[in-house]
C-alpha cells in the first residue's frame, strides 16, 4: 500500500531497528520505545490485520513471533512476553498493517499490559450459544507418508515442496530429492538416472514432488534452480507455448510438459532460494540428491 507506514518501512524507505528479517517477515523495535524491548513483527506483504490475511502468512508471522520470542527469554535475560494484536480501528489499532506486538517482560517489571474490563451483563450461556461455531468436518487424505498415513486434510490444501537436483558431470550420472511438507509431518522423494543433466533432474525434483500430492492443492515450491523457477516468474512457458514449443532453445520439452499437467491441477507459487547456503531444506534435498548419485555409482 503506497501511504502504509510499515509498507515503506518493509521496502527501506524508512528506516528501523531491525530485531529480524526473513524472505517473509520483518521484526523492528516500536518507535514509542516505551516497554524494554517492545517489538512489532509485520509481514512483508500488505494486509490491514489478522481479520484480513490469509492463513499461509499469519503460520509466517506467528512463526517469526515464536522464534523472536524465545530469542528474548532464552538469550536476552527476559522471563517472558506479551503478544498483542489489535484489529481494526475500534480496537485501536493504530497503523493499518497487520502487526503483532511482542513486550518482553521480567518478574515484577511493574507493567499493567492486560486491561481491566468491565463485568459483562450476560451469562457465558447466553454468549456462547450466539458465538459458538459450527463443528469442522472430518478429515480426508490430500497425500501419504512414507508409511501410508494422512499427513493432509480437506482443509490444509496448503503444501510446502522443496526440491534440489544433481548431477556428477552434465551430462552425467545425477540424483533428485524433494521434501513435502504439512503441519509438521514431511515425505521424503527421491530418484535419479545413470545419464541426465543437472535440469533435467531439478525438473524431475518438483514433478514427481507435486505428482505425490493426491488432490489440488496450493503448493508453495522452493528451489535454488533458475532454470525451473523463472521459467515461470519470468515467463519463458508462455513464451514457450506462444510457439508451439518451436523456439529451438527450448530443452527437456517433454518434462514441460509433464511439469505444466502439474501447475494446471495445482496452484503453485514458485520461490526462488540460494543454493548451497543457510536454507536447511534446500541443503537437505541437495544431500538426498547427491545420494542417489551414489547409490548409482554402487558407492
Amino acid at each position: 500500500m503506497k501511504d502504509c507506514l510499515f509498507c515503506k518501512i518493509v521496502k527501506g524507505e524508512i528506516p528501523c531497528y531491525k530485531i529480524y528479517e526473513d524472505e517473509f517477515t520483518l521484526a523492528f523495535l516500536d518507535i514509542s520505545n516505551d516497554a524494554n524491548g517492545h517489538t512489532l513483527v509485520v509481514p512483508k506483504k500488505h494486509f490491514d490485520n489478522i481479520l484480513d490475511c490469509d492463513e499461509k502468512t499469519l503460520n509466517h508471522v506467528f512463526s517469526t513471533v515464536k522464534k523472536v520470542s524465545n530469542h528474548y527469554t532464552e538469550n536476552c535475560g527476559f522471563d517472558g512476553v506479551n503478544i498483542v494484536s489489535n484489529c481494526g480501528e475500534s480496537a485501536e489499532q493504530s497503523v493499518l498493517h497487520l502487526h503483532i506486538h511482542i513486550l518482553p517482560r521480567k518478574k515484577n517489571d511493574g507493567m499493567n499490559v492486560f486491561p481491566s474490563l468491565p463485568k459483562n451483563s450476560k451469562s457465558l450461556e447466553e454468549i456462547c450459544e450466539k458465538l459458538k461455531m459450527e463443528e469442522e468436518k472430518k478429515n480426508y487424505n490430500l497425500v501419504e507418508d512414507d508409511t501410508n498415513e494422512s499427513v493432509l486434510n480437506e482443509f490444509a490444501k496448503e503444501v510446502i515442496l522443496y526440491t534440489d537436483g544433481a548431477c556428477s558431470g552434465n551430462p552425467g550420472i545425477g540424483g533428485w530429492g524433494a521434501i513435502l511438507k504439512f503441519n509438521g509431518k514431511e515425505k521424503v522423494l527421491s530418484g535419479g538416472d545413470e545419464m541426465t543433466t543437472n535440469n533435467k533432474m531439478e525438473l524431475m525434483a518438483v514433478i514427481c514432488g507435486l505428482e505425490a500430492i493426491k488432490e489440488p492443492c496450493k503448493v508453495d515450491v522452493y528451489s535454488d534452480s533458475a532454470y525451473v523457477v523463472n521459467a515461470f516468474l519470468q515467463n519463458w512457458i508462455g513464451s514457450w507455448l506462444a510457439s508451439n514449443w518451436k523456439d529451438g532453445k527450448v530443452l527437456n520439452i517433454d518434462l514441460w510438459k509433464r511439469l505444466l499437467v502439474q501447475t494446471k491441477r495445482h496452484e503453485v507459487t514458485w520461490h526462488k532460494v540460494k543454493g548451497h547456503a543457510d536454507n536447511e531444506l534446500n541443503n537437505r534435498c541437495d544431500e538426498i540428491a547427491r545420494k542417489e548419485i551414489e547409490k548409482l555409482r554402487g558407492c
